[in-house]
């Protein structure tokens, strides 16, 4: 026999453990977005650090044109209109050198603060994503006890069963015992019946035992 408030009590946990799966999906969901937002902006921080690798590499081609243009200061002083179109090469390729660097620097201002970003907002999506652990560790152990509270009502009314089945097996005994009576009971009156007619025909005074008219005389003596 299933009891109402079992029931009620069923339906909470059922809706308990779909708030559950809910909150671990929606968890799940948000950690594989952060990592993979964490993996794009591994590829992004290993791309700036070939740029910056490209930039230390033309940095030290500069210094080696600097270094050539200074011996070229000391060894073609007699040579001075060559020297003047080298010296203006040079100052044009320190230009676009200066200009790339510029470029450079703005990029990686704008970088670095994309940098702090993003582990503020990992920091805090840490936070939120440990609570919610904690939230779903605590959510699993409640359900785990409901579990067993569950499994006890199970249990019980388990018992109840055993027992309403032995009542009904008593009741079955009864009720065979009675339409035994019954049977009985009705075979007396059957058989009782037939000799209580007999002496009623009788007492009326149409046949005696030997089957003449009764006497009047034995009629008012019986009476």
């Amino acid at each position: 026999m299933m009891f109402p408030f079992k029931v009620s009590k069923w339906m909470g946990l059922a809706c308990f453990r779909s708030l559950v799966v809910s909150s671990s999906n929606i968890r799940q969901k948000k950690l594989i977005h952060k990592l993979q937002e964490e993996k794009a902006f591994r590829e992004e921080m290993k791309h700036f650090r070939e740029k910056i690798e490209d930039f230390r590499e033309e940095m030290w081609n500069f210094r080696g044109k600097i270094q050539a243009f200074r011996c070229q200061i000391l060894g073609f002083w007699e040579e001075e209109r060559p020297f003047w179109e080298e010296e203006k090469t040079f100052w044009k390729e320190e230009k676009a050198f200066w200009e790339m660097e510029k470029s450079f620097r703005e990029e990686e201002k704008a970088f670095w603060k994309k940098y702090r970003i993003f582990w503020k907002e990992d920091k805090v999506f840490w936070k939120e994503d440990n609570a919610l652990w904690e939230r779903d560790r605590n959510l699993l152990q409640e359900d785990k006890a409901l579990w067993e509270e569950e499994k006890a009502l199970w249990v019980e009314e388990r018992a109840l069963l055993e027992e309403e089945k032995a009542l009904w097996e008593d009741k079955k005994s009864l009720w065979e015992e009675e339409n035994a009576l019954w049977e009985e009971e009705k075979a007396f009156w059957v058989e009782d019946g037939g000799h209580v007619a007999e002496e009623q025909m009788v007492e009326g005074g149409h046949h005696n035992v030997n089957g003449g008219p009764q006497s009047p005389a034995a009629s008012r003596g019986r009476a």
